[in-house]
């Protein structure tokens, strides 16, 4: 994946060090975060200590119990985070990026900063890949593919898509995506999800 330069690759361990500042900050424990989010104890610990790539389900679920933007788990908070439209625009130079899972899938985060009910950012799947650990709830989901070609599977249904398809359909069914060719797909991924609730 071609990457501008400026642009922030958020290492794992970047991540973990924000997690565990917002965890303290709500004066939660492991137990107590997990608890509330649905997420093993041992998950957030190899998370903060930097030790696992974390999937954008957990994420997800991770600042909402905390009650912070998923854009304050992702991104640094320096100058440029700062800015006076911070949430309104996405400059190409502070955009995170940063890997998902084990099989080498980026994710670019194109919304700015702040909590928007809807997500935007860049999919980099390298040949073979396949995402895991999606995030079901009440929403919409919907992308267009902007390099190679993955495999989009709906509720069961196969789908082939190329380099300037689109798709978009309903976040609560299951679905995944595909990198069956010999070279990186790159897909823009746009959503609205609205998670369930976790009852333990």
């Amino acid at each position: 994946m071609s990457k501008s330069s400026g642009e922030e690759a958020v290492s794992d361990s970047h991540v973990g060090v924000r997690l565990r500042s917002f965890r303290k900050a709500a004066r939660l424990s492991i137990n107590e975060l997990g608890t509330k989010a649905g997420v093993s104890n041992g998950m957030i610990s190899q998370i903060e200590r930097g030790l696992t790539n974390p999937s954008l389900k957990t994420l997800e679920r991770l600042h909402i119990a905390l009650s912070v933007p998923l854009t304050a788990l992702l991104e640094s908070g320096g100058a440029k985070a700062v800015a006076a439209n911070r949430e309104l625009i996405r400059r190409i130079e502070d955009r995170p990026i940063f890997k998902v899972g084990r099989e080498g899938m980026t994710k670019e985060l194109l919304t700015p900063s702040g909590d928007h009910e809807i997500q935007m950012m860049i999919i980099g799947l390298p040949a073979g890949a396949k995402s895991v650990d999606v995030l079901l709830g009440e929403g919409e989901k919907a992308g267009w593919i902007l390099e190679g070609s993955i495999q989009l599977t709906v509720n069961g249904h196969h789908s082939m898509l190329n380099a300037g398809d689109s798709f978009q359909f309903s976040s609560a069914v299951p679905h995944s995506i595909l990198n069956p060719g010999d070279s990186e797909a790159r897909l823009l991924w746009v959503m609205r999800v609205e998670p369930a609730e976790v009852h333990l």
